[in-house]
């Protein structure tokens, strides 16, 4: 049984709780029948929602029940299984699907060294370029993530480079964006200059105050053929799905997931500058609501009895804190007087 004495403030934006805003929604839409497999008119409002913040009119827009299957239908959709996708040596989509998108589409996952999840647009093409017929897979998608699993943000610029040159080198661009929210809140809040010219998009609401939801943007359908089936295929077409639309509506109305993503980062941020003040070697700059900094084991295990955090496979003593929208002025300020308490 867990230690319900230990906190999870900084575990992962995974634990927060639900937003009022978002359980209010589920209420609201849990009133009489509805048609069912996304035939309803929460899902279209929903997913013109999504469409609108993106400025894509012409994309469709698929839920999910969360980030992975959102991955995984994007991938498989896009790919045969003499294919070949790229991401980085920290993608999700490479350390943390159990093989997933590799099970389900086939093709091959290739790894591609990068910084804090950022590539080198010539990495991507050296790579590439070194393909032939028929002896290797095929280059077809490159999965690229917004913010990145180690808190950086792509700017607008390197993005719009990085997926310009993909598409340059005849690869598709998916954009794993499970916080997509902080990566747009960081850049100033243009939900487009976040992703560049990407043809689909995993957008998150899990992390982001929802109680479960993820959803998939189809910015050129014709180049996904069969996405639906996959959906199916896999059990992410909910037959309920006014409940996960729902909360896509919920936070997308006035922007509010962006200013929770907006909370989220001004606390990381503020969690880093104690932390630095501390002492404490920050292992990434923090760009978005992530903060991963060098800790003896001695001092993590220590800090552990107090609060439960997240220590990443990086060859390094290296603690990972996740801050969220329900993070708190009190939470950050408590765990830097452990710290200090501790040091």
């Amino acid at each position: 049984m867990a230690d319900v004495s230990v906190s999870a403030a900084f575990a992962s934006d995974n634990a927060a709780p639900a937003h009022p805003n978002v359980l209010a929604a589920l209420q609201r839409v849990n009133d009489g029948p509805m048609g069912s497999y996304g035939a309803d008119p929460v899902t279209e409002l929903a997913a013109d929602a999504v469409r609108s913040a993106f400025d894509c009119p012409d994309a469709e827009v698929l839920f999910t029940f969360t980030g992975t299957a959102a991955n995984i239908i994007a991938l498989s959709a896009a790919t045969r299984p003499w294919q070949e996708i790229f991401c980085s040596d920290v993608a999700h989509v490479l350390v943390d699907e159990a093989g997933g998108p590799v099970r389900l589409s086939g093709a091959q996952l290739t790894r591609l060294p990068s910084d804090d999840g950022l590539i080198d647009p010539q990495v991507l093409a050296r790579r590439v370029l070194g393909r032939t017929a028929v002896h290797h897979s095929q280059p077809r998608i490159v999965s690229i993530t917004q913010s990145t699993e180690s808190g950086r943000v792509w700017s607008a610029a390197a993005i719009a480079e990085f997926v310009d040159r993909a598409h340059g080198l005849g690869l598709l661009v998916h954009v794993d964006g499970a916080r997509i929210g902080n990566a747009v809140a960081a850049l100033g809040g243009n939900p487009a200059q976040a992703i560049g010219d990407a043809d689909i998009v995993s957008v998150g609401g899990t992390k982001n105050g929802m109680m479960f939801g993820d959803a998939v943007l189809v910015r050129r359908p014709e180049l996904f053929d069969g996405i639906h089936f996959v959906q199916k295929q896999i059990g992410h077409l909910a037959s309920k799905q006014r409940y996960v639309a729902a909360q896509f509506e919920a936070m997308f109305a006035d922007d509010l997931w962006l200013s929770t993503a907006a909370h989220a980062n001004a606390m990381a941020a503020r969690l880093s500058e104690g932390m630095t003040a501390l002492g404490l070697r920050l292992a990434s700059p923090v760009e978005a609501n992530e903060v991963f900094v060098a800790m003896d084991p001695d001092l993590h295990r220590q800090f552990g009895d107090t609060y439960a955090v997240h220590q990443p496979d990086l060859g390094e003593p290296v603690v990972r804190f996740v801050c969220s929208w329900a993070t708190t002025d009190a939470d950050v300020d408590g765990a830097l007087a452990t710290l200090r308490g501790l040091s």
